[in-house]
């Protein structure tokens, strides 16, 4: 076996946390709209309504997800009893799953060459070692994409529902606003349509 390099460990640990980044989000807004069908969140929109349109979500989506994060905790963490990944026995197998992989100290710290196999044994921040492997590699970015698709309809969903703000849509407003302020003082547009005005 060749050694591990500090780079390869770094590579890792930057995939790992951009991973967990993603599935933080998820997270966030997975936990909002539950609240949402729970009836526990403010909602600007009927509350019927937003519940009907939080439990539409699509569950092969969160099945991927869970799937894909069993099968990474499985190598990472042999021998340790993982919660069943699947969602039609365990509704919120994705959640568990995400929450066993969210937990633990940073992934970021120092990692250091190794020439050997370390086992991870349940220890999260040994985890960049491990993955350096070609395969986990690109389990962790299947994760991370599979957790963006997953955020990116639990976050429609619930500004849909009236419980989160479009912040996107009102930052684009407001560049537009800014840049259109600009145009019209600093560009000279409003000297032009005022002399077009006199004429």
């Amino acid at each position: 076996m060749t050694g591990i390099t500090a780079v390869e460990v770094q590579k890792a640990a930057a995939e790992l946390a951009r991973m967990r980044g993603s599935l933080a989000s998820w997270l966030k807004y997975r936990t909002l709209n539950d609240r949402v069908l729970a009836g526990t969140a403010r909602v600007r929109k009927p509350l019927a309504y937003a519940q009907r349109v939080v439990s539409q979500r699509d569950m092969a989506v969160e099945q991927d997800l869970a799937s894909k994060l069993s099968a990474l905790l499985a190598a990472l963490m042999p021998g340790q009893t993982l919660p069943v990944a699947d969602l039609s026995v365990n509704p919120a197998g994705a959640v568990q799953l995400a929450q066993i992989a969210l937990a633990g100290p940073s992934m970021l710290s120092s990692p250091s060459p190794t020439g050997g196999f370390l086992s991870a044994g349940g220890h999260p921040w040994l985890w960049p070692v491990l993955i350096v492997g070609g395969l986990l590699l690109v389990t962790t970015t299947a994760i991370r994409s599979a957790a963006d698709v997953a955020k990116d309809q639990e976050e429609k969903a619930c500004i849909e529902a009236g419980a989160c703000t479009d912040y996107g849509f009102w930052l684009k407003a407001g560049g537009l606003a800014a840049l259109a302020w600009f145009a019209w003082e600093k560009l000279g547009v409003k000297q032009i349509l005022e002399k077009k005005g006199r004429s």
